[in-house]
């Protein structure tokens, strides 16, 4: 775990950033910048390249083709044709699909393989105490560590799983590669996080397979055969299934990140050319890894995985010198990260941005929904809602109806106004804010690329999906605002300008909070979550309103199309183009609603708009000028 934490650290401490904003890193990069030994880094290169191609790629298909094989009776070159698709489709996307695909499918192989783990060995386990206590009265026996006792078979495969996961995820710099690629202010934070990859591997999968060798009495290698043939047997029963298919998944996302290292060790060796190149090889190194499998069986198997390991063991020694020189900077950067961020609070920011992860967002903002629809008894709901006007200091008396004549939650939340509480500003050129918010953010989309929070940042094609394919390239390098509603805000949405809906495009996402926590922790936050995107042709340029749903926020809906519902069981993406009506909407007029807070981001298109003066956090109400309009571009009848 130490020599993990220094690994990813030093990963970010000393990775490269090119032009097109992708990091680069790895071993080889910290060997070069920190003790100045390119030759060094350059050897490591080449043959980490070479592990990468045996133990990254050949070992895992072969290892996929074998329980394919004989788990699941499916012979010959199907299966590895088929994984090689799944491959290119996921390495074509980058770390970023990399990511996203292993964080689909590892919780599914773990879940998979505790379950099948369970089931499959329950009746068969001896008692954990006992499991213990043999495991101390064997590591404090002299005699047992001289002449072989029960045990040593078993520490003997336990040591060869923790020296596999040292050698090739430390060793030939896997996790220094991907650690490499997380955005963080603090290196040091991405090495304490790194550890826990270690901790699950070398401690509980190691201790998982000790226990069962050790219930079973498959100390020697030949009972271990005999005990993975005894489990292929049984292949037919769904708990052997779902057991074979863990490590199937795990192949897929082992074989996906061992790819991304290869191909950061071929950048650094010669370059992009070399890079494609590496990525064909790839490919055909893990297929001829599989035909030689179909045609030699077992054989080749263990063969491969000897030459392996063989190449992670000469490729790990300079990395693993290498870390121990450098740990005074991993340690340095370690009390930097303790006496500048607030640990603590970092530590807690964390732990709720992972439970965020793992909650049915999406569910239980449908359940929230339908709860605050719901109505309520009179002498429940009216005070009720005189606490939540109390506590978060809602100006009731702007409000269309007194108090008591609302009938549930959500049509509270979805109050109008009266007539004459807010004032539009009226001059053609000047567009208004759209809602009651907070400014969080404002300024220029630079290229494509549009500021979150300090240090945050997300594409703007990322946030347009799908459906705005054909307007991005009007707001690449145009303008942009955030707006924030709390839950005191008035939750109607208005159009920033007078124009014409050109159509809209909804975008089923997560439901992730939007509060600050979130805002800072999660890169990309908008484009993740759900989004109803309203085009507008103003008589300036094109406008982008696009209304980002949050957890809690049952429903968005507008005004000029009533079949469009967000947040429901089924939720599909939808394009809608107006092609064949006009439909005008006049500046400050009902646009939609949040059926509870959540945010409004402005897009303008490139230069055709300027910033009023704007303060960041400043309150600001629908209808106040946020900014003017350049030259005339149409002309729309009023």
């Amino acid at each position: 775990m130490p020599l993990r934490f220094v690994s990813s650290t030093l990963a970010i401490r000393f990775r490269t950033k090119t032009a097109s904003g992708r990091y680069l890193s790895g071993p080889m990069y910290f060997i070069e910048r920190a003790l100045k030994a390119k030759w060094l880094a350059m050897g490591f290169a080449t043959v980490g390249l070479l592990t990468v191609l045996v133990m990254g790629g050949a070992v895992p298909m072969l290892y996929v083709t074998h329980i394919t094989n004989r788990a699941f009776d499916i012979t010959g070159m199907t299966v590895p044709f088929l994984l090689s698709v799944i491959l290119v489709f996921i390495v074509l996307g980058g770390v970023r699909r990399v990511g996203k695909v292993s964080a689909y499918l590892t919780p599914i192989g773990i879940l998979l393989f505790f379950s099948g783990y369970f089931f499959l060995f329950k009746n068969s386990l001896m008692s954990f105490e006992h499991f213990l206590r043999l495991s101390f009265q064997e590591a404090f026996q002299p005699a047992a560590a001289v002449t072989g006792g029960s045990f040593v078979f078993a520490r003997i495969f336990g040591m060869a799983s923790g020296m596999f996961f040292v050698s090739t995820e430390t060793g030939i710099g896997k996790s220094a590669g991907l650690s490499g690629v997380v955005r963080t202010d603090y290196p040091a934070k991405q090495g304490l996080v790194s550890m826990l990859a270690t901790f699950f591997e070398g401690f509980i999968i190691s201790t998982l397979v000790i226990y069962v060798l050790s219930s079973y009495g498959a100390f020697k290698m030949e009972e271990q055969v005999v005990f993975l043939s005894a489990l292929f047997q049984g292949h037919t029963s769904p708990v052997n299934l779902a057991f074979f298919g863990s490590f199937l998944l795990f192949g897929v996302v082992s074989i996906a990140g061992w790819f991304y290292t290869g191909e950061q060790n071929a950048l650094y060796m010669f370059g992009e050319r070399f890079a494609n190149f590496f990525r064909i090889l790839f490919l055909v190194t893990i297929l001829l890894a599989a035909y030689l499998y179909v045609k030699n069986g077992e054989r080749i198997l263990f063969e491969v995985f000897g030459l392996g390991y063989s190449l992670s063991i000469i490729a790990a020694v300079p990395v693993l010198i290498s870390l121990v020189l450098l740990e005074k900077i991993a340690r340095m950067e370690l009390k930097r990260f303790l006496a500048e961020s607030g640990a603590r609070y970092e530590v807690l920011k964390d732990f709720y941005l992972l439970i965020l992860s793992v909650v049915p967002k999406n569910l239980l903002s449908l359940l929230f929904g339908l709860l605050a629809s719901f109505r309520l008894p009179r002498f429940l709901l009216i005070p009720i809602l005189k606490a939540f006007a109390r506590a978060y200091k809602i100006n009731v008396d702007e409000a269309e109806f007194e108090i008591q004549e609302y009938n549930s939650i959500n049509a509270f939340f979805t109050r109008a106004l009266k007539a004459g509480a807010r004032i539009i500003d009226s001059a053609d050129n000047e567009m208004v804010s759209p809602v009651d918010a907070r400014i969080t953010g404002y300024g220029d989309i630079n290229q494509r690329i549009i500021i979150q929070a300090k240090g945050v940042d997300y594409n703007l094609k990322e946030l347009l999906g799908g459906g705005g394919s054909k307007y991005i390239d009007d707001f690449t390098n145009g303008k942009y605002i955030t707006f924030y509603l709390s839950p005191q805000d008035y939750h109607r949405i208005h159009s920033p300008a007078y124009g014409k809906i050109l159509g809209y495009y909804y975008e089923p996402g997560k439901l992730f909070p939007v509060n600050e926590l979130a805002v800072f922790g999660i890169r990309g936050l908008f484009p993740k979550n759900e989004r109803l995107i309203t085009y507008l042709q103003t008589e300036y340029g094109k406008v982008a309103v696009i209304k980002v749903g949050a957890s809690n926020v049952g429903r968005i809906r507008v005004t000029y199309d009533n079949k469009i519902v967000t947040n429901s069981l089924i939720r599909t993406a939808r394009i809608v183009e107006y092609k064949e009506v006009s439909i005008m909407i006049d500046k400050g007029a009902e646009l939609g609603r949040f059926e509870m807070g959540s945010t409004v981001i402005l897009l303008m298109e490139k230069d055709t708009f300027q910033f009023d003066a704007l303060t960041m956090n400043e309150k600001i109400t629908y209808g106040t000028t946020i900014g003017r309009f350049g030259e005339k571009k149409c002309k729309l009848p009023k």
